[in-house]
């Protein structure tokens, strides 16, 4: 995608004075903004500085997500989609197997679902980025979407949520004006969906959370010679706010609930559920020779430790910490055997992926780690 760079016209009077206190490192502005969080001490303030924020950028429309941690890579923020936020090419490209075989369990058990109406399923057979659309936000998968809002109370509503540190992130992004429920900006290179207009009335969460889901176009995977930067979506930051969750923030205004956030009685969610705890059970013209049975066991119950664990880098990478994990050449024994399965797996053996499965669950079972 492009870059939307910023300029002093752009800035509103605090991101001018954080400019100020900043220039002389010889940093740039854009570099600047998306290299600092701004602190709000409460939601008025917000809503009023985002509000200038928009008048000074006329020619975009903002978007907003909100998250726990500020993550960055060379003191920028980066906001890259899950499928990209591995390091290398087979783990990316082996994850787009994933979601398009995950594609495919969605239209099927769609397809037997009664409950879906008819006339909703034929158009989201039909559209391809519809699928990736709800298996994104309903967390089934790694895609290449980013979940956006157009509610600020959402994004910090959001960017508290079983938050132990009580201090929340908004990003601000500045995206082309949308022009119907997908829009593609050929100039810029994004797509935009519109969750609230496209996804099923089976699907209650985009309602609740005014969900938009964009990515960078012409990019399905990255054997097409796109710079991994270019799908980092920090190239689209306005700004960056950091807020702490207290009563001084909030004043007379609340956060949106987690149960308002993730409804409970949700056909979607029901019916994604389904296809996340199967999501690793490949096709065999997926895997070709490898037991596929096997294979789905090892990388579910691999996945279960990142998971259960929360020990992940920026790049969606098991850490191994020695601090708290006993068995460390077990664990990186694991690592490297997971990384055989993701980048040769007719090479891998049977007999392999039972021991290393033995292995995953006495290490569970046991919480040796």
């Amino acid at each position: 995608m492009r870059s939307y760079l910023l300029s002093r016209k752009n800035l509103t009077r605090k991101l001018s004075l954080l400019c100020d206190e900043n220039i002389k490192s010889k940093n740039t502005i854009t570099s600047i903004v998306r290299g600092n969080a701004i602190e709000i001490c409460s939601f008025y303030d917000l809503i009023m500085e985002i509000a200038e924020l928009s008048y000074r950028n006329p020619d975009v429309m903002l978007f907003y997500r909100g998250q726990n941690n500020n993550y960055t890579k060379n003191n920028i923020a980066t906001l890259y989609p899950t499928i990209y936020r591995a390091t290398d090419k087979s783990n990316i490209n082996f994850d787009f197997k994933v979601l398009n075989e995950s594609s495919v369990k969605l239209i099927a058990a769609l397809k037997a679902d009664e409950r879906i109406d008819s006339e909703e399923l034929k158009e989201i057979r039909k559209i391809k980025l519809l699928q990736y659309s709800i298996l994104q936000h309903y967390e089934v998968c790694k895609t290449p979407l980013l979940d956006l809002t157009q509610s600020i109370k959402v994004a910090c509503s959001f960017a508290i949520l079983n938050n132990e540190k009580n201090i929340g992130y908004i990003y601000v992004l500045g995206l082309p004006y949308i022009n119907g429920r997908i829009s593609v900006d050929s100039e810029e290179y994004i797509t935009n969906i519109r969750l609230l207009s496209i996804s099923s009335s089976a699907a209650k969460r985009p309602f609740f959370q005014e969900g938009y889901l964009v990515q960078t176009e012409f990019a399905s995977d990255i054997e097409n010679n796109i710079k991994m930067d270019e799908l980092d979506f920090n190239r689209r930051l306005l700004a960056i706010y950091k807020f702490k969750n207290n009563k001084q923030f909030w004043g007379d205004e609340s956060p949106i609930s987690e149960t308002a956030l993730y409804p409970d009685d949700d056909i979607m969610k029901e019916i994604c559920n389904r296809i996340k705890d199967s999501k690793y059970y490949l096709s065999n013209k997926t895997t070709k020779n490898t037991n596929t049975k096997l294979l789905g066991d090892f990388l579910t119950l691999w996945s279960n430790i990142e998971n259960n664990y929360n020990s992940k880098n920026t790049n969606n990478h098991l850490l191994i910490d020695k601090s708290y994990v006993h068995d460390e050449s077990d664990l990186r024994t694991l690592l490297a055997f997971r990384n055989k399965v993701i980048n040769k797996p007719d090479l891998v053996k049977d007999d392999e992926l039972i021991k290393s499965i033995n292995m995953l669950r006495s290490l569970l079972d046991n919480k040796r780690i």
